[in-house]
């Protein structure tokens, strides 16, 4: 199989990344491969060696096979061989990884690597117990690995999330200098729902890790800064000043910071020209802003010029303005409001209704496919669910956003048991398909699986993976590009079904 980055796991492209290994290519790859050949020759048991073999020849696939066959010939014995070619089909993404690295553990139970890609690979399969089983072993054989006790704290995320909370606690206190720390209270402030808890773990994690040392803190700040924003916009200008001025800042993060200090200047300007009616400059001011692609901020800044128009006795201007919003993202927390400004307008709930439909409809695109099934012979077509709304995912057994973004999409789904909705997901590497019916089965996800054959869809482009859509009905893709992580995220696209089901707001 022909190794392209989108097979590459996240662990060997920080592999890469740690090795410090220069780009080569030719001769001169094959000149460092040959070296370290010499040395695992004298070293077998030498993981790094190893590491920075598959590297040197990532290149090379079918070199790296016949050179570790022949490897296992003559060192029977040594773990540190069956782990580095079940290293390499790991690091492809290839079902064949998971004999050699039983083989390792079974020779050295402490080798805690190839405990670790044992769980990735299970992860693979949708065997969630044994990878958090897998990576138990790995942080246990290496306690003092930062890495492996991340990875298992967040195995209990979805089915134990008060150990997954105690752990996270644990690794922050254990390891107070690694941005594993960082990365997991990032998550934890991510997912939680209430918002004073939430603001409460960003001010934790603006003392405990500090941005100049921690890059996850500069994310965690940001999407704080996004929080302050649509609650207080001069709070949100004190948090990016300070953080801007922060000595010894990279210039990188100093720049992003006070752009957002400018952003919430401008944010603190508009309340104040609206309080002092001046609404119609308000209205100037709010439309020189540039919002942000992500985050929260686009959705405050409709709010806030819906706000004005309203003020300003434009009440049907600020219901178009969050319509336009609405209809792309529509956030449960703009409904009562998109509500309120159409009753302003003189609107009842169902005109209201009727006019999403319409904007939704307005350049709707009907989706087809005409795909091979995994779990039954033949093909399925979308006329297959005419009658149904369809949530179809792009996803592919290696792709870790994909699998994180699975139990949003079921918990979502369950409120919906007994009505019209199927779950499609459709692999889009091939390459992978060994995985896909275990996966389905060990998982027990509710999608049903299909083969992807691009030159057979039209109008679902998958530029990634995740992709999602929405598709109403009549066939028509209403809603898409969206991701569900968090527990706002579900609420939304539980309010996309439902709009797409019961024909109401």
């Amino acid at each position: 199989m022909k190794i392209t980055f989108k097979h590459l796991s996240a662990y060997t492209i920080a592999a890469a990344a740690l090795l410090c290994l220069p780009s080569m290519a030719g001769a001169q790859s094959k000149q460092k491969g040959d070296s370290l050949v010499g040395v695992i020759n004298k070293h077998p048991e030498n993981i790094a060696a190893h590491e920075a073999y598959l590297m040197a020849m990532r290149k090379d696939s079918a070199g790296v096979v016949k050179q570790y066959q022949r490897w296992i010939k003559q060192f029977p014995k040594v773990a540190a061989v069956q782990y580095g070619l079940g290293r390499f089909y790991t690091g492809m993404e290839s079902p064949a990884a998971r004999p050699f690295l039983l083989k390792a553990v079974e020779m050295d139970p402490k080798l805690a690597d190839a405990w670790q890609e044992l769980s990735v690979d299970a992860e693979r399969w949708g065997e969630f117990d044994k990878a958090r089983e897998f990576m138990g072993k790995a942080s246990a054989a290496d306690p003092n690995n930062p890495d492996y006790f991340f990875y298992y704290a967040n195995a209990f995320e979805k089915d134990n999330p008060q150990k997954y909370r105690e752990m996270c606690n644990e690794l922050i206190k254990k390891f107070p200098e690694s941005q594993r720390g960082a990365q997991a209270l990032y998550w934890i402030a991510f997912r939680e729902p209430d918002l004073q808890k939430k603001k409460a773990l960003y001010e934790q994690m603006r003392r405990d890790f500090p941005v100049t040392k921690f890059s996850w803190s500069n994310s965690g700040m940001d999407e704080y800064f996004d929080l302050l924003l649509s609650e207080s916009p001069s709070e949100a200008l004190k948090l990016a000043s300070e953080l801007a001025a922060t000595p010894g800042l990279e210039a990188e993060s100093k720049d992003a910071f006070e752009k957002d200090a400018k952003l919430a200047r401008q944010f603190v300007a508009a309340e104040k020209l609206l309080a002092e009616n001046k609404a119609g400059e308000a209205a100037t001011m709010l439309n020189e802003i540039k919002a942000k692609r992500w985050g929260s901020m686009p959705q405050t800044l409709a709010l806030l010029k819906a706000k004005v128009a309203a003020s300003g006795g434009h009440p049907q201007q600020a219901y178009d303005t969050l319509m336009k919003y609405y209809a792309a993202t529509p956030a449960r927390s703009l409904k009562a409001p998109l509500l309120a400004y159409g009753k302003e307008a003189g609107k009842t709930e169902s005109a209201v209704y009727s006019d999403l439909k319409q904007r939704l409809n307005a350049d709707a695109k009907e989706a087809s496919f005409s795909l091979e099934q995994y779990l039954a012979s033949g093909k399925t077509t979308m006329q297959d669910y005419k009658g149904k709304v369809v949530l179809l995912t792009f996803w592919f057994p290696g792709c870790g956003p994909c699998r994180g973004e699975f139990p949003h999409f079921e918990k979502v789904l369950k409120n919906f048991k007994g009505q019209p909705v199927s779950y499609l997901g459709i692999n889009v590497v091939r390459d992978q398909d060994e995985y896909v019916v275990p996966f389905v089965k060990s998982s027990k996800y509710s999608f049903i699986p299909l083969k992807d054959v691009e030159a057979n869809r039209k109008n679902l482009p998958a530029r990634g993976a995740p992709t999602n859509y929405l598709i109403d009905q009549d066939g028509k893709i209403i809603f898409k590009n969206f991701m569900i992580q968090n527990h706002d995220a579900e609420l939304m696209l539980e309010d996309m079904i439902r709009l797409l089901l019961e024909k109401q707001v």
